[in-house]
Formats: C-alpha cells, structure tokens, sequence
C-alpha cells in the first residue's frame, strides 16, 4: 500500500475525533437522532479547522448501514466508499475550478437523481465563495426546494462573500481557530501512536507555527519527521522551521530590562549572521511578550499563555521586573515594528529601530507617576517597574465639557480653547508641554456677593445673593459664563454686565438669543421688575498679564520648578492658549 502521510493517516473519520469543535458534532450528532436533519448547511472557519472532514463525517453518518446514525461503523461499504473517496453518492466539488453556471447547470440534473446505493446523496461544495454571481443564483432555487434525500453542505473561509440569499437557506457553522493546547495535545498523541520520540519544546514549536489549524501543525509534523527521523529535538526544528532559540528571545528580554542599546543591537547583528528571517524573529517576540503579558495579568498558570508547562516559571520570572503597562506598550511597538518589516525596504534597519524603541519604552513612566512624585506622593507602581532616568511626556488637559449640549457646547469648547475661560496657563519646556499636577478647575469660583463693591453699582448685598443662588440652581451653564463678568450696574430698568476683553467669547455667547432669555427672565424675577440685561465689553480693564510677569509666575511655580529639574530643561517661551 502506498505510504499515507499523517494528514490523511489521520483524518477524523467519527464525530468524536474532531478536535475542538464539539459545538458543531454535537448539534449534527443531535439533528441525526432526533431526524431533524436541514437539506443545507454552511461550514465556514479557517484553513485546517475540520470543515471538509466534518461533513465527509455527516455523509457517512447518513448512509452508514447502520444509520442515520451519529455513530458510523467505519466498515460497511457506504462508509468505506466514503472515506475512500469513492463514494457514487457523495459528490465533492471544487468551487474554485467549477465556479461557472454550466457546472451548477449540471450539478443541479446530478442531484435530481435518486441515490445510487445509499439513503442521501450527499453534495459537498467546497470554498463556495468562489462561485460566481450567475452560478450562485442558479443554485438558489435548489437550496430552496431539493429533491428528496439530498444534502448540500457548503464550505468556505470566507462566508461573508456568500450571497445573502444563499445563506438565508442553510444553517451556518462557525468553525473556531484551535488553541494551542488543541493542537499541542494532538500532536502529542498522534507522535505517541507513531512510536516518534519529541521533545516538549519541538511540539510547542510546531503548535505555535500551526496558528489555529491542525492540518497544518500536522504538515509540518510530516516535514519534520522527513529532517529528523525518529527522534525530533527541539533545535531540529527551530532550524526546519527558521524559527529562533529561545535565549534569543531572552537576550532580547534582558537588553529592554537592562536598557541596553548596544545588545539590542548585537542581537540583531547576531540574527542577521545566522541568516535568519528578521520578520519571523520579530514575530516570535511578538508571541512572546504577549506570553508575558499573560503571565502578569493571569499568572502563568493561565491556559491562555501558548507556552508548554515547563516554560512558565521562566515566563513569569521575565515578566516580574515590568508593569503591565510596560509590556502593553512593548506589544505595540513590536506590533509597529511588525507593519514596518512588511511594507519597507531593509528590513535590519527596521528592526534595530523597533529594538531600540524597546530599549527606550522600558525607561517611560506613566504621567500619574510623575504628578504624583512632584507632589511628594508615592504610588503603587512596583520598585522594579521604576527606572532612576525616566523620558516621559506630559502633555496638555483636555477641556472638559460644559454640560449644556449642542450649539452651545461648541460655542464654550472654542472659548475655552481660545482662552476666554481662564485655563491653567502652559510654559514650554524644551519643546514639550508641562502643566501643574493635579485637577485644576476651569475657572477659580468668583462669588459675586464677595467682589469689591466698587464692581457693583445700584445693587443691594441681598439682591445679589439671590442673583447668585438663582443662577447657580437653575442655570448652571449661564452661571459658568456670567460669573466671568468684571462689573454689574443696575441704573433704572437696565442691568449691564461689563466683560474683560480677554472674555469677549463669553460676552459674545451670552448674547445669543436663548442665554440672554433666560438670564433676563433670572434676573427680572430676582429683581421683582422686567429688566432689560446688556453685555458689554469693559475698555478700561484688562487682566491680560504682561509676557515679563506671566514668565515670572512660571519660574516661581513649585510644580514646574521640579518638573525643571527633574528634567533638566528650561523655559523658552511663555504664550497665552490663545496665541499657539
């Protein structure tokens, strides 16, 4: 008998062989007993996954001798003929060589047909997304309505190319990706039956290259077993499979750990000697920081680390010195680094790039931190997570909202970018953005019953506490915006609020129809008589500080002195918000 390779030795041939995918045998294994068997079901999922060898399962479950049945014997005629391949009654066809409407012209005369020998004639349409449009509509109307005893089972990776109308008329199967316990497991087992002699770490391997696909881990079972023989190592087939050692990746871990640019660099020059695939190396660290991150947010007992038992231990001890900010971060850069290896010229130069951000990102801090240790406060960042020479970016708050909504939420945004609404001011720091630690409000709260009463004219204390409670509990946002103003006059009917120039967004704002309503009806109520309210700029006030004092402010500032020194910079420049 000709040699079968380990693939096809070892297909699935029951239900319960199928690896990782019970959510799909159980439901056919039950639609078979309880003869609610559909006339058309959709396969979908990834390359290896058990699509194919699923449905070759179902034909035999229907045409067994023993059948329909969940459990097919494997050795009457129907089921031999089937798993042979052989079968009159079970026609699988490759859409991607007969995607034309002739061939489902003919199909269609096929299935009309009663079975040869069996019960169901059983059609099986492989990568059906292939079909074309015309074919695909031919075939419609036999989803629909099929002769009697005939199955079709569609298979495809990518379902969300079926026609809609396809679909509606079948039943759709999600095939899953395996993990990789599934496929390390199987490979274990199979390896076992063969009489192979592997190595946990040269299993771990091939699991891994596998990506989710058995059929493929099995494939390169058989390459290996062609390069090793009996006995396969693990470094047999790192070598096989261009994949690198595994202090490689260690060395790589210890260079970010001890901020190392020259061994990052090393590294890379070492990998590029040894002729290794730069991509693939940057993909197994990849996979392997991912196993770190694991490791720090579960534990490295998690079943979600790709990693055989024995790695763990040394898995969790890498991971110990960083945060899991830290290694989020290093998954992104090597992510970056990834799309850069793939998409541009010298690939060393990349690469050596993408190491040294590494290197770099192991010194960055989180801003928290920062505030926090200017303060003179400590957090709850490990020790070993800290480095004595941090680079890190502060940069500037966001505005907060305002509450109101709609046209008017615009209207405060873009006044308080501009500076209308008072904003911690910014200094410049050698080109990066330091601002004063901790939450700082929009606007210091101004109670205008304790201004000097040189601000107010023709207004009694009382009247303007209750101006004050009035707006503060039923308009808040008009508070935000009349609380800014300079100077109240009251003379007669008439209430006028002076602005300062650098708030002419405010005033402008306020004279928007809908504030103005609702502050002059506030403000007739308080008052006890119809009022007529204007807004109006103050000319002979400004409170914009000269550039000589707001410089003076800042080099005076606790905050931004320690910042200074922390970093060792200085105060280039000194801008208002409104003139960046």
């Amino acid at each position: 008998m000709a040699y079968q390779v380990i693939a096809r030795k070892w297909r699935p041939q029951t239900f319960r062989e199928v690896v990782g995918q019970r959510h799909v045998t159980q439901t056919l294994a039950n639609a078979i007993g309880q003869n609610r068997l559909a006339h058309a079901y959709i396969f979908c999922g990834t390359r290896g996954v058990g699509k194919t060898t699923t449905a070759r399962i179902l034909a035999k479950c229907l045409n067994c001798v023993n059948g329909p049945t969940a459990e097919p014997c494997n050795v009457c005629d129907a089921c031999r003929e089937i798993t042979s391949g052989g079968s009159l009654d079970v026609l699988e066809i490759d859409a991607a060589s007969n995607r034309g409407i002739d061939q489902i012209r003919e199909l269609r005369e096929m299935v009309r047909y009663a079975p040869a020998s069996g019960r169901y004639k059983v059609v099986i349409l492989d990568e059906a997304h292939q079909l074309t449009d015309e074919a695909s509509n031919a075939l419609l109307k036999t989803l629909e309505e099929p002769p009697e005893k005939v199955v079709f089972i569609l298979a495809t990776t990518e379902p969300e190319k079926l026609a809609d109308t396809i679909k509606s008329r079948a039943q759709l199967f999600q095939f899953r990706s395996l993990t990789f316990q599934e496929i390390a497991s199987a490979l274990e087992h199979i390896t076992k039956e063969e009489n192979l002699e592997i190595e946990q770490g040269a299993i771990a391997v091939l699991a891994r290259a596998a990506e989710g696909s058995l059929r493929d881990g099995l494939s390169l079972l058989e390459q290996a077993i062609a390069y090793s023989g009996d006995k396969i190592t693990d470094a047999q087939v790192r070598e096989l499979l261009g994949v690198v050692a595994e202090d490689v990746l260690d060395d790589l871990v210890e260079a970010i750990a001890n901020h190392s640019a020259e061994r990052a660099l090393t590294l890379v020059q070492r990998l590029h000697a040894e002729g290794h695939n730069l991509q693939h190396f940057c993909r197994e660290a990849i996979r392997h920081v991912r196993n770190l991150l694991v490791a720090k947010v579960s534990g490295a007992d998690s079943p979600l680390i790709a990693a055989p038992e024995d790695e763990r231990p040394r898995l969790e001890k890498q991971a110990a010195p960083f945060a899991e900010e830290d290694l989020t971060r290093f998954f992104q850069i090597l992510l970056a680094t990834d799309g850069d290896l793939r998409r541009k010229p010298d690939p060393r130069l990349h690469l050596e790039l993408g190491l040294l951000r590494l290197v770099n990102a192991a010194r960055l801090a989180p801003l928290e931190e920062v505030l926090a240790e200017l303060r003179g406060e400590s957090t709850a960042r490990p020790a070993a997570a800290r480095n004595p020479n941090p680079v890190r970016s502060v940069s500037a708050p966001a505005i907060p909202s305002s509450g109101y909504g709609g046209a008017s939420e615009k209207k405060f945004q873009a006044a308080a970018a501009s500076g209308a609404i008072e904003n911690p001011r910014v200094p410049i720091v050698q080109g990066a953005v330091a601002e004063k630690a901790g939450p700082v409000p929009i606007s210091a709260p101004r109670v205008i019953a304790k201004l000097a009463e040189s601000q107010f004219s023709g207004l009694a204390a009382a009247q303007l506490e209750s101006i004050q409670s009035a707006l503060r509990n039923q308009q808040k946002f008009l508070w935000s915006m009349v609380e800014h103003a300079s100077r109240w006059e009251l003379q007669g009917s008439e209430m006028n609020l002076y602005f300062p120039p650098e708030s002419r967004a405010l005033a402008e704002m306020l004279q928007a129809r809908d504030p103005m309503e609702k502050l002059r009806t506030v403000l007739s109520t308080v008052m006890g008589q119809p009022l007529r309210v204007c807004v109006k700029l103050d000319s002979s006030r400004s409170s914009v500080p000269r550039a000589s004092e707001m410089r003076a402010r800042f080099e005076e500032d606790p905050i931004v002195r320690a910042m200074l020194e922390r970093f060792g910079g200085q105060i280039s420049d000194v801008k208002r918000r409104s003139e960046d």
